[in-house]
């Protein structure tokens, strides 16, 4: 989850040019730390107030729009008849994607087994075993229809992408805020790609793998996490609690299974910005009764990072 931005500006009339970085949007400390206390004027804060701006005024059309933050009392779309059987789905997920990657990684030559590609084609194999036990499930009479119908999948796919342009600036916000913090206390600044997936973009630069992984991290990565976590999992938890808190409980566990891709010094903002998407993501699981419109959002979200870590 990195979101680069690398301005160039001016620190004064007299004074040398600075190259102000802000590589992910974990972190800001580099930025401060390339800087003398002396060098700092109005045009480093630049991108962060445009930021903040940008929060701001997706948080007041929330806050004007009752309806978007009213989430429906009556769950939508389908359900497991019983929790234990939901999550069982979701163990069978789990299982389904590391069998799936192991099965892809009997293919590979052994001299071939850490290149990038070898990485990426496990991924997508696991993620293909993902979608398919899913699919299985939700389809099977282990899951039923709930009380109210989703959403038809055009304005589902416009829901999405309406989340995607109000949710980026909050979360992003939030991370540069936290990260901050965190520095100020004295722990180390984020490193400069956040996931290993895009710390493996930067340094091979190579446009083919580019290319496949950011098909896969915006199509296939996107609708196999979605068909899992608020196709299983999420409807499961709302059998037993309100929409909210099954957003924040379903959120919360969508961070925890990211801690090990995150880098130790980029964990405290890279997991608050995650757990803030997890929790939009279960909201429009809510407003939609399905995965498509957290799937769009979901994608939109990856393929931002991946052009912006690489721009």
């Amino acid at each position: 989850a990195c979101m680069p931005y690398k301005p160039r500006v001016r620190a004064s009339a007299d004074a040398p040019m600075h190259c102000i970085r802000l590589p992910n949007i974990v972190a800001t400390a580099d930025a401060l730390q390339e800087m003398s206390p002396g060098d700092a004027t109005g045009a480093e804060t630049l991108p962060a107030a445009v930021l903040a701006t940008l929060a701001v005024a997706a948080l007041a059309t929330l806050a004007a729009r009752p309806s978007w933050r009213r989430l429906p009392s009556e769950p939508s779309g389908a359900a497991p008849r019983d929790p234990a059987l939901g999550l069982a789905a979701m163990l069978a997920f789990v299982v389904a994607g590391s069998a799936g990657a192991l099965l892809a990684a009997a293919f590979i030559p052994s001299d071939a087994a850490d290149s990038p590609f070898a990485r990426l084609g496990r991924g997508a194999a696991m993620n293909l075993a993902q979608v398919a036990l899913a699919v299985v499930a939700i389809r099977s009479p282990l899951f039923a229809a709930g009380p109210r119908a989703p959403l038809p999948w055009r304005r589902a796919a416009a829901e999405g992408a309406v989340g995607f342009a109000l949710v980026l600036p909050i979360v992003a916000t939030l991370a540069l805020a936290v990260n901050a913090a965190a520095t100020a206390l004295g722990l180390p600044p984020a490193p400069e790609a956040s996931h290993e997936t895009l710390a493996i973009l930067r340094r091979e630069a190579n446009p083919l793998l580019t290319a496949l992984t950011l098909a896969h991290v915006a199509v296939l990565v996107p609708f196999a996490e979605e068909a899992g976590w608020r196709g299983l999992l999420h409807p499961t938890i709302r059998s037993f609690a309100r929409p909210w808190p099954a957003c924040l409980l379903s959120g919360a566990l969508f961070t925890a299974i990211h801690w090990s891709v995150i880098p130790p010094e980029g964990r405290p903002a890279g997991l608050a910005m995650l757990l803030a998407l997890g929790v939009a993501l279960g909201a429009l699981r809510e407003r939609t009764g399905g995965i498509l419109a957290p799937a769009v959002l979901h994608g939109l979200f990856n393929a931002a990072n991946v052009a912006l870590a690489l721009a």
